[in-house]
Order: C-alpha cells, then structure tokens, then sequence
C-alpha cells in the first residue's frame, strides 16, 4: 500500500495560504485549516484502495472551515458574536479530524497492501454486462424501498439500508467504465439518472451522486499534482455555484414538494416536482445568488453549534460524564419491543438544552443537530472530546476492514460495499443519535447481506 504523492496539493495550499493572508480575516485560523487538510490527505488517501475515509473527513473539513467564511461574511469577522468559543470550538474541531484520521492511518489500513496489479485481476474477473443488470436492479430496488421506507416506521431503517446497495452497483459500475470504455455512456447514464432523480427528493439527495463518482475517481489517482488539485478547485467551485443556487430555492422547493404540512414528505407528481423547480430556478439573479452565499455558509457550516455547546457546557449545563453517549448506544440498540416506553428521536430537543438555543422540534417538522463531535463534548470536555472521536473511529476502522476484506472473494466488488455503507456518515453535523444508529442498523443489515446476498452478487457478476 502506497500513500499519494501530494506534493502538488502542497504547492497549492501554500499559494493559497498567500492569498488568504493577504485578503481575507482571520487567515491564521485558515491556514490552520489548510494544514489540516494536507494532513487529512497524507494519513488516508491509499492508491488503489477505497478512500472513504479521506472522503468523510474531507467533507468534515470543509464544513469546519467555512466557519470562518461565515464569521467573516455574515459577522464582519466577529468571532465574539453571539458566541465567545468560536476559536477553541473552531480548533477542537480540526483537532477531532485529526485524531480520527490518525486512528484510520493506525488501524483500518494496518498490513492491507493492493497493488494496481491486484486491483486489476480482480476487475478483469467482473462481467461489465452483468453489472450493468445489477445495477438497473438494485436502482428499482432502492427506488421502491425508499419511498416504501417511512409508511412502515419499524422497517424503516432496514429497507433505507438495503437500498444503499444501489450506490454499490453503481460504483462497481464506475471502476469498470474506467478501464472499458464502451461502458462510459452507462455510467454516464446513471449518474444524470441519479442526479436528476435526487430532485425529487425531500432531502435534496441529488448530492449523492457526486460523492460515490468521486469516491471512484480516487482509487485512480496516485499523485496528487498541482493540475490535479487545480481540476479539483475547478469542480469544487462549480459545486459550489449548484449548491448555492440550490440554497435559493430549496425552501420554496420543499414547501411545495409537501404541499405545506411541514412534513418530511414528497405529495405532488414528479412532473408538477420539476415544473416548480424550472420555475424557481428561472428567477436565480445576480442579488438572489448574492444572498444565497451567505444562507450557503451558514447552512454548510457547524463549528456554531459546537462553540455554543463550549459557552453553555459547563457553565449552565454541567458535563454528562457519557450519560449522552449511554442514552444514544441504547435507545439505537433496544428494540421499542423490549422497551416500551421508549421516547421518539428528536434531535432538536438535545440540540436546544446543550445549545441554550429554543429549536423548535419534529413536531414542528424540522430537525437541528447539535452534532456528534459537540455530543463527546458535552459528555466528556477537552480533551475526553478527543478519546471519544478515537474510539469511533476505532469502531469505524474495524467494521471498513471486516468488510473490505471479507465481504465477498472479491476486492473490488468488496471496494463498492464498502462505499455503499461509509459514504453516508460524511457530515461533521450528523447528530450522534442519527449516527450510531445509521452504523449499528448499516452494520447489522450488511452483515446479514454478507452471508446471504452479497455471495450470489459475487458469482452473478464475476465470470
């Protein structure tokens, strides 16, 4: 196993760190940050390896980040506004990332070593025509399943993680329409059915698509040169521009998608979906895009909730000492048959109390995260914080190894399962209820699949 060459990401940053010393407020907490980055990369970006968790901490990192940008942006580079833990918040948080990916360089890459040589023979053993079927399977399979998913509440969990495995399809599809290219139209073809479909989607999961495509582009790339990082700067802003766009009209989007109830749920056809959303997009101006950087920042951004969390723990609320993460491993772990009275999920009730911010809750149909790395805080302070973040990623690593290597008698069918269950714990502001309860659900469907599904997927597809 070889690390990337990041030699050319270096030069970037540094041209970068430049640039912001010299335009921007509060560079020295940006250049903090870049370091941050390059680190991230030289402890968890393998060559020919599934690099999912340089891709999860990646978009942790750029959602500590942006903090700045929003102080800076919506505050006028006040970091004491409405909040005077923003630098220890904003630095305990880069820290966190760092712990973590220490412990994934430690312990989910230990003696794992794939050459390009064993990645190939594995891919040339996989039946490109095959896959394609699987693929277009597993799509109509999720499809069902998500939509099926909430009318039947004690399911709910096991079809959402069932129906992940359409992004292992499709990122197996990927790595094969990189070396065929006769497949290239069909990968190219699902990505634009993904992508359009996720409009039609309460949770905006057009965004998805773009995180397993990239997930497949960096199992090839073994330098990081300065073209490739300026390619990288080039994609991210015209990320960037659809997702600010998308800030604009997502509210009106929604609204109309449920029809006013403040419920989570889509009630109009696709057809009246996307003439509303035509319609909302051709209004898009100049002030209106303006405007949407700055909603951008704040909603990409969670280093607030977490600085807030630091002002009000200890101070008003005392440290819980792990009564946080108890009360999350057993509400996620004991069916509602063994405990009935077991509460409902509310994320915004915790998020009000360590905040001392009045959310409203589900009953009002939102949900504000206080955020998993602000839960090891308020259990266990600095730096009890930061042993919490290495025994989860210590947990991660273990169950990336198991099914790396023993998913199936495959490596690069064991690669898309892999991103199928990782790529969705890529937000630093998942709340840890949501979290542990996505791995431990995740861990116990795909281990099921493991000794059932995932054997007979290897001996369709391979020849």
């Amino acid at each position: 196993m070889q690390r990337v060459d990041i030699s050319g990401l270096v030069l970037l940053m540094a041209i970068v760190s430049a640039l912001s010393l010299a335009f921007i407020q509060h560079s020295g907490l940006l250049l903090a940050g870049y370091g941050v980055l390059i680190g991230i990369i030289a402890l968890t970006w393998k060559q020919y390896l599934p690099n999912v968790f340089t891709f999860v901490m990646v978009f942790h990192w750029v959602q500590v980040i942006t903090y700045v940008l929003f102080v800076n942006s919506a505050w006028q580079g006040d970091l004491d506004f409405l909040t005077h833990s923003s630098v220890r918040a904003y630095l305990s948080a880069l820290a966190g990332i760092v712990v973590m990916c220490f412990v994934f360089n430690k312990v989910a890459y230990k003696n794992i070593h794939i050459s390009a040589l064993e990645f190939e023979e594995a891919l040339n053993k996989i039946n490109p025509r095959k896959v394609l079927y699987l693929y277009l399977v597993l799509y109509i399979i999720s499809t069902f399943l998500s939509r099926l998913a909430f009318g039947f509440t004690s399911l709910t969990q096991i079809f959402l993680n069932i129906a992940l495995l359409k992004w292992g399809g499709f990122v197996l599809l990927g790595y094969l329409s990189f070396r065929k290219k006769e497949y290239r139209i069909f990968f190219a073809i699902a990505f634009v059915l993904d992508f359009i479909s996720g409009f039609f989607s309460y949770f905006s999961s057009f965004k998805e698509v773009f995180f397993y495509t990239a997930i497949v582009v960096m199992t090839y790339i073994t330098a990081i040169n300065f073209s490739v990082s300026v390619k990288g700067i080039a994609i991210a802003l015209l990320l960037f521009s659809l997702a600010v766009v998308w800030t604009v009209v997502k509210g009106d989007y929604r609204n109309f998608l449920n029809e006013g109830s403040k419920q989570q749920i889509v009630t109009v056809s696709e057809k009246q979906a996307f003439g509303k959303l035509s319609d909302l997009l051709s209004i898009v101006n100049k002030e209106t895009f303006t405007e949407g950087i700055g909603q951008f920042f704040y909603r990409l951004q969670y280093v607030y909730h977490l600085s807030r969390a630091m002002d009000n723990v200890p101070a008003n609320e005392p440290f819980q000492h792990g009564a946080v993460w108890r009360e999350t491993i057993a509400f996620t772990t004991v069916p509602r048959a063994l405990d009935p009275d077991k509460g409902i999920y509310d994320a915004s009730i915790k998020a009000s109390r360590f905040t001392g911010i009045r959310y409203l809750s589900g009953a009002q149909g939102v949900s504000f995260s206080l955020g998993y790395f602000a839960d090891c805080y308020v259990d266990f302070g600095i730096p009890g914080m930061f042993v919490a973040l290495a025994i989860l990623a210590f947990i991660w690593s273990k169950i990336f190894r198991f099914f790396l290597l023993k998913s199936t008698g495959n490596i690069v069918i064991n690669y898309a399962i892999v991103a199928a269950f990782f790529v969705q714990f890529s937000f630093f502001e998942m709340d840890g209820t949501f979290m542990f309860g996505r791995m431990f659900t995740t861990f116990v469907v795909f281990t099921f699949l493991k000794y059932t599904l995932f054997p007979r997927m290897e001996r369709f597809v391979c020849f």
